[in-house]
């Protein structure tokens, strides 16, 4: 019983540590931004962000949970619904997050709104993950509506069909799926939130 013991004080302590680091960056975003006097969010806000961050190990994510905390309490930031994108980022895993990071790293080039669409393969590669599992990761962005799928094309094809006393086309239309997905509004977003 007393390994046990000991090994639930290192939890808690690395914990601790990954919160007194998320902490630290937030506070470093916010002067980064000229923010002296955060404005002040509700303790079940900081809290229930504090503890599903705090098991994060990944510099990415404890990036983003930092930058979420520091846009929280930002002033300016006139989005305030953090409770919302703190449940939404618990739900991803980090695999999931460089998706994002690469959608947004690609987004917005032309303008503020500019939300181009990528292939399923290339979004699939920067997921950082195995063949097996990559489809999942784009499954799940679309579950929690942060992407969006380009809408099906129609297509009309003609088809010649000849027997022995007639020749005729035939025109069919055929709805043809897309394999290609970008941010949506909700996901442009969190995006913003968890990276600027």
């Amino acid at each position: 019983m007393e390994g046990t013991g000991i090994f639930t004080d290192k939890v808690k302590y690395w914990r601790f540590k990954n919160q007194v680091n998320i902490i630290t960056k937030a506070k470093e975003y916010l002067k980064s931004k000229g923010i002296e006097t955060p404005k002040k969010i509700s303790i079940k806000d900081v809290t229930t962000l504090l503890e599903h961050a705090s098991f994060e190990e990944d510099e990415i994510m404890q990036d983003s949970w930092a930058k979420l905390l520091a846009n929280t309490m930002n002033p300016n930031n006139q989005f305030d619904t953090s409770n919302i994108f703190i449940q939404i980022l618990n739900q991803l895993s980090v695999n999931e997050v460089y998706i994002l990071h690469f959608i947004y790293s690609n987004s917005f080039l032309m303008s503020s709104g500019d939300r181009p669409y990528f292939e399923r393969a290339e979004l699939e590669r920067n997921g950082r993950t195995q063949l097996a599992t990559r489809g999942l990761l784009i499954d799940n962005l679309l579950r929690l509506r942060l992407i969006e799928e380009q809408p099906p094309k129609l297509h009309e094809e003609i088809k010649k069909r000849s027997d022995e006393y007639i020749e005729e086309e035939d025109i069919y239309s055929v709805i043809v799926a897309s394999d290609k997905f970008r941010f949506s509004l909700f996901g442009v977003e969190l995006a913003r939130q968890i990276f600027e």
